[in-house]
């Protein structure tokens, strides 16, 4: 064989074994933690009991926020019973001009004007940033925030301005109650042992499917929405996932919140008046 050949063959080599050789060296070895100096808003991790159909949930946040930076912080223990939970709503914020890169949550909501969400985030340590593309590499770990919703909504249509959704979920009583209670093992499971965010195995949206199949196996078969959590509304229409609200169009017009929250002057009432517009429209399953 002439020279150039065997050149390059080492250089193929030479460019397949660099990525690996450096994951194994830099990357393999790091181990997921709960012990970090944490932003604040990543401060607490929660802890879950269960007992007589009563949640008890320690470290609920629930932040007054004044700008996106500026902000009173509050972490409460509260008591919820399985027994007022009466909907679900799923809930997407579109974080960048690229469409498909949003974030993903979930609402619990009970008698009496009690909303309860749960986010999936990574864990930031005083001083970093996260971007999809670190985390990919073990670079954080992944924290599931419980917290009253006009937190961590308030943050996201009124200070960040994100253009963000909020969609009954076509849910029924017992399947609601139980991804309530799968979220809450879930939330003990890593506070007792931490694990890495992955941007694309192991998300906001990934985490949160996992749960729901796990509540009802093959419930959420895998798609693109899965991995471009911006898309993910018609497959969740079509998997039965959200309630159809008169059509594709139709239902993310009703469900869309932050054009309802900027004209707010205050955070009173806040879950109740971004409903404004599902008030009379829909149903929770029951």
């Amino acid at each position: 064989m002439a020279w150039w050949y065997w050149l390059l063959i080492i250089l193929f080599v030479f460019l397949i074994s660099l990525p690996i050789s450096m994951w194994y060296i830099k990357v393999a070895p790091r181990k997921p933690t709960n012990e970090g100096d944490w932003v604040s808003d990543n401060a607490k991790v929660s802890t879950i009991t269960v007992e007589d159909r009563v949640i008890k949930i320690k470290n609920v946040r629930d932040f007054t926020w004044r700008t996106s930076k500026d902000h009173d912080i509050k972490w409460n223990e509260e008591t919820y019973k399985l027994d007022d939970l009466i909907g679900l709503y799923y809930i997407i914020e579109h974080i960048h001009k690229f469409r498909a890169l949003a974030h993903t949550m979930l609402t619990f909501e009970f008698k009496n004007d009690r909303f309860l969400t749960c986010s999936f985030e990574v864990r930031r340590k005083k001083g970093q940033r996260f971007h999809p593309w670190t985390g990919l590499w073990r670079s954080f770990t992944l924290i599931q925030i419980w917290a009253t919703e006009r937190d961590l909504l308030w943050l996201r249509t009124n200070l960040r301005k994100n253009e963000t959704y909020l969609f009954p979920c076509a849910t029924l009583p017992e399947k609601r109650e139980a991804m309530l209670l799968q979220l809450c093992d879930r939330s003990n499971q890593l506070a007792e042992t931490p694990e890495f965010y992955h941007t694309l195995v192991k998300s906001c949206s990934t985490s949160l499917i996992r749960e729901a199949n796990i509540v009802t196996p093959g419930k959420i078969p895998f798609s693109m929405g899965e991995v471009m959590p911006g898309y993910s509304v018609k497959p969740a229409i079509k998997f039965g996932v959200i309630q159809d609200l008169g059509g594709y169009k139709k239902t993310r017009e009703m469900s869309r919140v932050d054009k309802l929250a900027s004209e707010l002057n205050s955070q009173e009432d806040y879950s109740k008046m971004i409903r404004k517009n599902l008030k009379g429209n829909f149903n929770h399953p029951e």
